[in-house]
């Protein structure tokens, strides 16, 4: 607010006075309960300053009734500068606009930049407190010339309607000194005469700074440490370069001088160039002009007369009856010394004219500086400069600025300033770019400063009559036009002036009261509850919404400007069941008010209260008879407590249902006696009981709390003793008797039935024993001393009696080792180690120790172990450490075996004498690759370690050797062809494992489902081979559900180059390191593997023919009653999705199988699922691992042969299944999973068409209620995925009888329902078409035979597989297409996509002839383009008359082609034609 002189005091009495009224008011106002409208504002008299109405909310604000715009005062008046190269964020200035309105009533000013669409952003402001920064860096200089930018910024404030100002402000660019002089040329050379005059010109220099001012004057001088710089003199100004003292030197001599130009800048930048001046004879002159212009030359910008010359010079030669010159206009490094040949010279004679060589701008160069250079015969020069200075001329429009609108308030008096306009004229001078403004129609309703361009009203206006007007004006520059004769350059623009808005109309609440039913006591915070509504006929009024009174504790609040009504804080029935809002709509000076009801629904929002929290003391493992605990608990919601309280009650913790159980009483009893004695006991045990009001029905609104119940337990004597000293106990050999170790013993029983222990040998120990120790009071004690080589340790059985009532005794048994000492000499020994080089990348690696024969085994530190016959001949692959005895195989050592000699000596005086003997080692050293330990098989041995099972047992084999027998004869390959490669032990808390892994091959190595399910048919014969039980086969960590992750769970083999290495005495073993782990998710992206021939492009796969799935998977699989085929199994997800595509022609049959191939008694695991047809409609069994599930379909007739999509949904709380994605609940089938358990965990594989066991033996052993069939399928599998990964079908890891692509026909009449006639008509055609592709055959072999007589030089072709046009890119040929060979019908376990091996070393025909076809493409001498026919056609009349044109760039050996005849018949022709003659061969006829 704005008060001017005697005016204040008045204005301060009336404002007290206002504040009087308006409080009146808004309290008669609060009385008045019908609806009703207020409106507070003061008198007119204050002669347009407005003070603040009282506002009926909470402390007294102002409002206006007139909204004012923001005005920029200082437009005129800002010269704002930034010099260039500043960064970015350099502060510029500050834009300031005055708005006269309080600052919450439309008196808060932003600022914006007005800006086209796409413009960059040079400068940024602030839009609270106008401060201007740049957004960018500028250049003052070439070949930008950013010299002065125009930046418009507009000022809104926040009234309604919001109102605008702009403002057009010129920044300047200030230059810097920030470029160096650069001298015009490159390098000067010049002549001079040896009697050249002293003070006469030698030659010119000149340079050019691109900065601006002073920063762009130069001055000249000689480097004063140029050894020739004493004979001469330069003039600082031009350049001017005198002889200062005669020349003593003799002719060709060069004088040495530097000239440095330093421009007037701070601070000063320099260059410097080395002058090349050199002596010629006396009689040689230099060339002189004659006639140059004295003045520069003026050109105005527009001049365009590229014929007429500017400038004329003449000149002489200074050489008797020679008379020619060169002339020169020489071309600087920057625009005013003619970089861009503005100007040209045309020579003629003895005289040359500059010319106009392109268009001149004012505006951006104002003057040249041209250097003529002329040269007689002598190489002797002159050179002169000539000015040209450039006018401007009146040729740019003025433009207007980004401005394209106004406004101004209704009602305002004449003369209101509506908006300035701004227009800019680009020419360089005032005295064409001053502009004058006016209106385009002197009929609007406005007037125009011809300077500065505000536009103010000539009328009132009135919005209603019309809103909006466009006023054309006119800015006209102050001369004449260079572009129309006569006239002024002018430019217009139409810009719109909106009439805005007052506000001057009340806003109306649409209902005097509102209600709002039932809003729910525990109502969300922020949910909705209803929502006011005002109207204000006036467009620029906003109307904002206020709770002032009911809203008791801020219950809800009010959105200000949409009027919805929102819950702000909890709700309560209990405290307040209804609430009565007042609700004001205000639009700035004019309210409203309205009353809003709000009922609140009382819900279920109290859970039970427990009465009091229970303790009970009672004896262990006694079991109570009625309830030991009685709980009680009421329900908050139901007021009388004497009324039922419904309530349920259950215990919380799942565990504790076994020995404890409660009622709907409260009654807590026991099922089984409680223990109170550790390990699985405790003191004191914690019930939790939870009370649930509402009957606890599921699904129900129903409200759950817990207490607890302690049972305190009471001691009873029902533990005995146990030793608790740490074993073993170590006593060595050769002491004399003695005490041995004290005995400690712990009793889990509490103190009053523990200590004091006795302790004695229990009866059950041995005669030997006992003549050998003795136990008085806590003291183990020796009665002999002892000899390690006779017996190496004891195992004592101490019996520990208790203190307690009645007394218990315990028997534990004491480990006690006797200590070797080295008191006998060794004997020569030998050993054996085997190892397995995975990759051949083994490191540096332990491998095991000499052995020698020693009954002493404690005396490695009186060892030393040294190469034999000596160090010099070792093995250079192996290493050996003197002390330990550690052989060390070094990395990159080769397969083979070795034969390792050592020397080990031992002395231990006086007992042992220094002796000697010599120790082998024979090692073996295999490489395996990454494919066997990739596909490899696993089995899990339990309580084995991995020392028993490797070391040589009683036959001499060790369990290791047995294993690797037996899996030879399974497989039926040689021992060679069998690799067990890893053996480590694993240890678990409860069980020692052993984790075994071998693979297999023929060709290639066999898969692992194949060798798992293998060693499954025979599991009972190999543990009794090996004598050792066998955990599981294929090691599967994610089997137990739970034990490894919560959710999600898969297998993952870790494999790394670090071997696993196996120490025993005679034996070691180093193998591969690949085990497998547990990784908690199933969400993985694994990599792009394109399989069966499928080549990798982008992200995806390109597919030979007939291959359609993502990764080129064979998509499908055929079976005809008799077969089925073997898959990986999928991972344990929490979510499984499995979809397939069945075409059945069995009516009941299994479709496939996922689950265990055998009963294991040592494993809780009976997991499986599978999908058989039972009269034609699919069943579906799952079993989690806790009882089977059973869904069916019987809407979806399935044996219909025709393909049916099955989708399989496994969750953890249910199991869907749906047919040709019918998602009705007539045709879905939709069930619980049975039991507790959550995940589907096999560990079989996956089999489809079939099973490759008895499954109705197999549910007996596992007494499933629900038993998959037998009965094997007959149609086609398709499509199989597993969670969107796709299964290859066409290479099943195990088959029988199994149709890959499901090609193999289908002749069973009955399965089709094709009578006898149509069976007869078709067996007809078959005929019929076998005669007529006799004939053809018949045909061919005649003209065959005829070609080959008559036609030698036609041959044969590959035309049939692509062809490839001139100019083209490689077609990329798919030659394995010829590699079809004749070996005879695949086995049945064979893989079906798998590629046959040549016959014997034949090469590849698809290698060889890509080879030949790269060598053609680099062969510089044929024609640069693509042709295939150049080797794909052979004959008359091409460019290649046989396949040896392939061989350029060969040599003699790659010509003989003698394997073609192994390619089978199919290149029988290229064999006759390339391999040697073979007259015993029998012909065949061609296969085209």
């Amino acid at each position: 607010m704005f008060v001017r002189g005697t005016e204040g005091g008045i204005l301060a009495a009336l404002f007290l006075y206002s504040l009087a009224v308006a409080s009146a008011q808004y309290t008669k106002v609060r009385e008045h309960t019908s609806h009703h409208i207020t409106r507070l504002r003061h008198s007119r008299h204050l002669d347009g300053y407005h003070t603040a109405s009282f506002i009926p909310a909470t402390a007294p604000k102002l409002a206006v009734k007139d909204n004012h715009k923001p005005l920029f005062t200082e437009c005129l008046n800002y010269r704002p500068t930034v010099k260039e190269d500043q960064p970015v964020g350099t502060y510029v200035f500050t834009v300031h606009a005055e708005d006269r309105d309080p600052p919450e009533m439309g008196g808060t000013v932003t600022y914006k930049f007005v800006s086209t669409p796409g413009e960059k952003e040079r400068f940024r402001v602030d839009p609270e407190t106008g401060s201007i920064t740049t957004a960018d860096m500028f250049d003052h200089d070439e070949p930008s010339r950013e010299k002065e930018a125009y930046i418009t910024v507009r000022a809104s404030d926040n009234g309604q309607p919001q109102l605008d100002d702009a403002c057009t402000i010129k920044i300047l660019i200030e230059d810097v000194n920030d470029n160096p002089p650069v001298f015009d040329k490159v390098s000067y050379s010049e002549s001079v005469p040896q009697d050249l005059p002293s003070g006469r010109e030698v030659m010119r220099i000149s340079a050019t700074d691109i900065d601006d001012g002073n920063n762009s004057i130069v001055h000249y001088s000689l480097d004063s440490n140029s050894p020739d710089q004493a004979y001469f003199s330069i003039d600082p100004a031009n350049g001017v370069i005198f002889l200062n003292k005669t020349i003593d030197k003799p002719p060709g001599y060069k004088f040495k001088l530097s000239a440095i130009v330093k421009d007037m800048g701070t601070p000063s930048l320099q260059s410097s160039i080395t002058l090349d001046i050199q002596v010629v004879e006396s009689n040689k002159k230099s060339p002189s002009f004659i006639e140059v212009p004295d003045e520069p030359i003026r050109l105005k910008e527009n001049y365009s007369d590229f014929n007429t010359p500017i400038a004329t010079v003449r000149a002489v030669s200074n050489i008797p009856e020679e008379k020619k010159l060169q002339f020169e206009l020489v071309q600087g490094q920057t625009e005013q010394t003619n970089k861009w040949h503005t100007f040209v010279l045309e020579p003629e004679a003895d005289s040359a004219y500059i010319k106009l060589g392109n268009h001149l701008d004012y505006e951006k160069i104002t003057d040249y500086t041209l250097t003529v250079r002329i040269q007689n015969n002598y190489k002797l020069a002159a050179e002169t400069i000539i000015q040209i200075e450039v006018e401007d001329v009146n040729d740019n429009i003025p433009i207007f600025s980004e401005i394209r609108s106004g406004s101004v308030l209704e009602n305002e008096p004449p003369g209101t300033p509506v908006m300035q306009v701004r227009a800019f004229d680009a020419d360089g001078t005032s005295a064409n770019n001053q502009i004058t403004y006016e209106l385009g129609d002197p009929s609007d309703p406005f007037e125009i400063d011809k300077t500065t361009g505000n536009i103010t009203t000539l009328n009132m206006f009135d919005r209603e009559e019309r809103n909006f007007y466009n006023v054309k004006i006119i800015a006209t520059d102050n001369s004449e036009s260079a572009l129309i004769p006569g006239k002024h350059n002018a430019g217009q623009q139409v810009f719109l002036i909106e009439i805005a808005d007052k506000n001057d109309n009340p806003p109306r609440f649409t209902q005097d009261t509102y209600v709002a039913e039932s809003i729910a006591e525990n109502a969300n915070i922020n949910e909705l509850v209803t929502e006011v509504s005002a109207v204000d006929i006036d467009t620029a009024s906003v109307v904002t919404y206020s709770i002032v009174a009911g809203n008791t504790y801020d219950a809800f609040v009010i959105r200000n400007f949409t009027g919805e009504i929102r819950v702000n804080n909890e709700l309560d029935y209990e405290n307040i069941t209804s609430y009565n809002l007042d609700v004001r709509a205000f639009d700035g000076i004019y309210e409203d008010y309205a009353k809003v009801i709000i009922n609140i629904e009382n819900l279920n929002d109290n859970p039970p209260v427990f009465l009091a929290n229970y303790t009970k003391t009672i004896e262990e493992e006694k079991l109570y008879e009625g309830c030991i605990v009685k709980v009680e608990a009421y329900d908050p919601d139901i007021k009388d407590r004497s009324a039922p309280q419904n309530i349920v009650y259950s215990l919380v913790k799942h565990e504790q249902k076994e020995f404890l159980q409660i009622d709907n009483d409260g009654c807590l009893r026991l099922t089984k006696p409680l223990n109170r004695d550790q390990p699985l006991g405790f003191t004191k045990w914690q019930i939790l009981i939870m009370a649930a009001d509402h009957g606890g029905r599921l699904g129900s609104d129903s409200l759950r709390s817990t207490t607890e119940v302690i049972l305190e337990l009471t001691d009873i004597n029902d533990n005995a003793p146990f030793l608790t000293n740490t074993q073993p106990v170590i006593w060595y050999e050769n002491e004399p008797p003695g005490h041995v170790v004290a005995l400690t013993a712990k009793d889990y029983d509490s103190a009053e039935n523990g200590p004091p222990f006795t302790f004695a040998l229990n009866e059950s120990a041995s005669f030997d024993i006992r003549s050998k120790f003795h136990i008085q009071g806590n003291i183990l004690s020796t009665l002999v001393s002892f000899d390690r080589e006779q017996r190496k340790e004891y195992k004592i059985p101490v019996a520990i009696t208790d203190s307690g009532t009645p007394r218990l005794t315990g028997v534990s048994i004491l480990h006690v080792v006797i200590g070797d000492k080295n008191d006998n000499p060794m004997a020569p020994g030998h050993s054996d180690i085997f190892v397995y080089n995975y990759k051949g990348e083994a490191p540096d690696t332990e491998i095991g120790r000499v052995y020698v024969d020693d009954p002493d085994d404690w005396d490695l530190a009186d060892k030393r172990f040294m190469w034999l016959p000596s160090y010099e001949q070792r093995s250079p692959y192996f290493d050996i450490h003197s002390n330990t005895g550690m052989i060390t195989m070094k990395e990159g050592t080769p397969n083979g075996t070795y034969l390792l000699r050592f020397n080990v000596t031992e002395e231990n005086e006086p007992i042992v004498p220094f002796h000697w003997v010599e120790a082998t080692v024979n090692v073996t050293i295999k490489e395996i690759p990454e494919e066997a330990v990739d596909k490899s098989g696993s089995i899990r041995f339990v309580n084995i370690t991995a020392e028993e099972f490797i070391v040589p047992e009683m036959d001499g084999t060790s369990k290791k050797d047995k294993l690797h027998r037996t899996l030879a004869r399974l497989y039926n390959t040689s021992m060679d062809n069998v690799d067990v490669f890893t053996v480590f032990t694993k240890t678990t808390v409860k069980d020692v494992f052993l984790d075994v892994r071998f693979s297999a091959h023929g060709s290639p190595y066999y898969p692992p489902e194949k060798l798992d399910s293998m060693v499954i048919g025979i599991q009972e014969k190999l543990e009794e081979e090996l004598q050792s039980k066998i955990y599981m086969v294929k090691i599967d960590e994610c089997l137990i559900e739970k034990e490894q992750c919560e959710d999600a769970c898969r297998n993952v083999l870790m494999k790394n180059n670090v071997p696993l290495s196996v120490y025993t005495n005679t034996t070691s073993f180093v193998g591969v390191s690949a085990r497998v782990e547990s990784e908690c998710t199933c969400d993985v992206v694994e990599p792009l593997v394109c399989l069966n021939g499928g080549t990798p492009f982008a992200d995806k796969c390109e597919c030979p023919e007939g291959l359609s799935g993502p990764h080129c998977e064979q998509t499908s699989i055929g079976f005809h009653g008799d077969g089925w085929a073997m898959y990986a199994a999928p991972p344990a997800c929490q979510e499984g999705h499995v979809t397939l595509t069945v075409t059945s022609h069995s009516s009941n049959s299994l479709i496939f199988y996922l689950g265990p191939l055998k009963h294991n008694p040592l494993l809780e695991v009976q997991d499986f699922m599978s999908l058989e047809l039972v009269e034609g409609f699919p069943v579906l069994l799952v079993n989690y691992g806790t009882g089977t599930t059973r869904l069916n379909n019987s809407v979806v007739q399935v044996a219909d042969g025709k393909p049916h999509l099955i989708e399989i949904v496994l969750m953890r709380s249910s199991i869907e299944m749906f047919v040709d994605r019918c998602k009705l609940s007539t045709c879905m089938s939709l069930a619980a999973p049975t039991g507790p358990r959550e995940i589907l965990n096999v560990n079989g594989p996956l089999q489809l068409g079939g099973a490759s066991i008895d499954l109705q033996n197999l549910a007996r052993t596992f007494g499933w209620k629900h038993v998959p069939t037998n009965q094997n399928f007959v149609g086609c599998i398709s499509n199989f995925t597993y969670n969107d990964f796709m299964y290859n079908l066409g290479e099943p890891s195990l088959h029988r009888n199994a149709d890959p692509s499901c090609q193999r026909s289908m002749f069973t009449a009955v399965t089709f329902g094709i009578d006898t006639n149509f069976l007869v008509a078709i067996l007809v055609c078959i005929v019929i078409l076998a005669i007529l592709l006799l004939a053809v055959v018949v045909h061919r072999r005649r003209a065959d035979a005829w070609a080959e007589k008559e036609l030698d030089d036609i041959r044969e072709n590959i035309i049939a597989y692509e062809d490839e046009g001139g100019g083209e890119g490689d077609a990329g040929y798919d030659l394995h297409v010829l590699r079809q060979m004749y070996d005879g019908p695949l086995p049945d376990t064979d893989t079906f996509m798998q590629s046959r091996g040549l016959v014997g070393a034949a090469p590849d025909i698809s290698g060889f002839l890509d080879d030949k076809k790269s060598v053609l493409d680099r062969d510089p001498d044929i024609t640069p383009y693509d042709d295939v026919r150049h080797y794909a056609y052979e004959g008359d009349g091409n460019t290649s008359g046989s396949l040896s044109s392939l061989a350029s760039c060969t040599d003699d050996g790659d010509l003989k082609f003698n394997y073609l005849s192994t390619f089978g018949p199919r290149f029988r022709k290229l064999a006759d034609m390339y391999g040697d003659s073979d007259d015993e061969r029998p012909h065949e006829e061609s296969w085209c």
